[in-house]
């Protein structure tokens, strides 16, 4: 009885420890990747003054198995960026790059990336394309930045704003003019404890 009493008291102790040494414990996400210190496109949402956080809609792109592009035919479904095609041709060129066209008319080329993976991009605007993951509402870190790189013609390579009030501005500005923090054009750095330490955006041809 003794022994087993040490027993279940090494196991209870080893269990604490672990616990002290678990920072940030958060679900894997698509990717099979923590989300504690990621670096992710997401569309930056609303902001809640009361938990100092903002919701934000997470996004990957899509990743296609080279063999299941390779056996797309005329009337096969595809579903690229959350949107359903039906295909009507597809074609090959000499790099290996697969293109499909839809029936709707819009023209996908397949790229591949990694050993067996292709990434989907429109023809149209060179577009990845991406779907949701997640939608969290994440807090902001004391001295977030946002990194603004999406003017083209503007002098400097970025314009660095700090501050969440100046940060705050800016987006209800870009939302009135364009797309806002849109998530193509947009990606977030989250720290260790899962809070927004940067915003950074380029440029985006919706704008």
């Amino acid at each position: 009885m003794k022994k087993m009493i040490s027993l279940i008291l090494v196991v209870i102790m080893a269990f604490s420890v672990s616990l002290a040494f678990a920072k940030t414990v958060t679900p894997s996400n698509a990717a099979g990747g923590s989300l504690a210190g990621l670096v992710v496109n997401a569309t930056v949402g609303a902001y809640n003054a009361d938990t100092n956080s903002f919701t934000v809609t997470l996004y990957e792109d899509d990743s296609f198995a080279i063999e299941e592009v390779e056996k797309l035919a005329a009337g096969d479904t595809l579903l690229a960026g959350g949107r359903v095609y039906k295909v009507k041709e597809k074609t090959q060129d000499e790099y290996g790059d697969i293109k499909v066209v839809a029936e709707n008319g819009e023209e996908i080329v397949f790229v591949q990336v990694g050993d067996d993976h292709m990434m989907a991009q429109s023809i149209d605007d060179d577009r990845r394309f991406m779907h949701a993951f997640a939608i969290l509402h994440l807090p902001v870190a004391e001295g977030v930045i946002y990194e603004d790189n999406s003017n083209p013609e503007q002098d400097a390579k970025q314009v660095v704003t700090e501050g969440l009030d100046n940060i705050l501005k800016i987006k209800a500005e870009k939302e009135e003019n364009s797309n806002g923090f849109d998530f193509y054009a947009t990606i977030i750095e989250l720290n260790e404890d899962m809070e927004i330490v940067r915003i950074h955006q380029d440029f985006d041809v919706a704008q």
